[in-house]
């Protein structure tokens, strides 16, 4: 009687395949763009955040204007009829609401525009909101942000 072999799982085919390293070199990363990111002590929300606070912090140093991340406005999260700023940046004269949206998380875009244009009219505040996928890049927010606050 001839004797059976054993089974073994995915042995075979592991062996069949020969191994051929992957063609593309290993991207070096840099490790103060990796996650968790922390704006002032809290956890930033994403890294599109992260870049405005550290172009926030640049114009702070070049021209004294100061700036808060997660300001609660009315009752904030706690309240209904209560929001949360992204940013608050101390400008000259009147003080501008800064926020940053992803499309994924904002994707009932015109209640949270409507939310915020509704804060920043009740405070007299200037508003800048945009869809982080308009800024992919740091460079590209520095650029905006600059613009937009007249830095």
């Amino acid at each position: 009687m001839a004797e059976k072999k054993l089974f073994r799982f995915g042995r075979k085919s592991a062996m069949s395949k020969p191994y051929q390293r992957s063609v593309r070199a290993e991207k070096l990363k840099d490790e103060t763009n990796l996650p968790p990111w922390y704006i002032r002590g809290i956890k930033a929300g994403s890294k599109e955040e992260y870049w405005v606070s550290i172009v926030l912090t640049e114009i702070e140093e070049e021209t004294g204007w100061s700036w808060e991340y997660q300001v609660p406005v009315y009752g904030g999260r706690t309240r209904a009829g209560g929001n949360v700023i992204d940013f608050l940046v101390h400008t000259p004269g009147m003080w501008t609401i800064l926020d940053p949206m992803g499309r994924y998380w904002h994707s009932g875009h015109k209640e949270d525009r409507y939310q915020m244009e509704r804060v920043a009219r009740r405070r007299k505040w200037r508003l800048i909101a945009w869809y982080t996928d308009e800024t992919p890049t740091l460079e590209i927010m520095r650029s905006f942000l600059r613009r937009e606050l007249s830095v």
